[in-house]
């Protein structure tokens, strides 16, 4: 991952942090599961195969209605590559991550009831990062959540929620197979839509 990507998500937390009072700062953790999804291009296409995905949420909540969030998350998985203009089917398979770094809000009819229900808007990047020697594809995303947090007590909190993903921009992974080897070429022409399950845990740092 590009250290200009970490210094970014530690800026942003600590101006989240240094911005907050009384009012309530939460901290989360979290994993899940984002499911399989197909993204159409020109000459070829990219699958984002399925996984496990891992994270983090930095939330501000100046009432009991609003909250502020800084997310980032993390899915390893692997792009299965399909080039039109050749016969294989599954001409290349390449492992690497997807990333976001979201800046968002969520709204909740009580977010101090035992059981609150939320919904929420995120905007910020994609990283897509194939591992060995493709470089990364940084992207607009928008990305909306519905969820849950169960209290536990008065500083702690279960999450479970539902998520969907989508750098809004096409993604060029810089690969491409043919006979004589592997080079430039696919770039695809549609969003892709990551859709997932997370559950984790909220702790009131403030």
């Amino acid at each position: 991952m590009k250290i200009k990507f970490i210094v970014a998500f530690t800026m942003l937390a600590l101006g989240a942090s240094l911005s907050a009072d009384a009012q309530g700062l939460y901290l989360t953790g979290f994993g899940g599961y984002t499911f399989q999804d197909k993204v159409y291009g020109y000459y070829g296409d990219v699958i984002f195969r399925d996984g496990a995905a891992y994270g983090g949420v930095l939330s501000f909540r100046p009432d009991t209605r609003t909250s502020v969030e800084l997310t980032y998350s993390r899915q390893d998985t692997e792009f299965a590559i399909f080039d039109y203009r050749l016969a294989v089917t599954d001409n290349l398979s390449v492992p690497g991550s997807v990333n976001y770094i979201m800046l968002g809000g969520s709204h909740s009819p009580d977010f101090s009831a035992n059981i609150a229900p939320y919904g929420g808007l995120m905007l910020g990047a994609a990283i897509i990062s194939p591992k060995e020697d493709y470089s990364d594809e940084w992207r607009f995303a928008v990305g909306m959540k519905l969820g849950a947090i169960i209290k536990i007590s008065e500083t702690l909190g279960f999450i479970l929620q539902s998520q969907l993903m989508m750098p809004v921009q096409g993604v060029g992974l810089g690969i491409g197979c043919s006979g004589s080897g592997c080079s430039t070429g696919v770039s695809t022409s549609s969003t892709a839509t990551q859709f997932g399950f997370t559950g984790g845990l909220e702790v009131k740092l403030k």
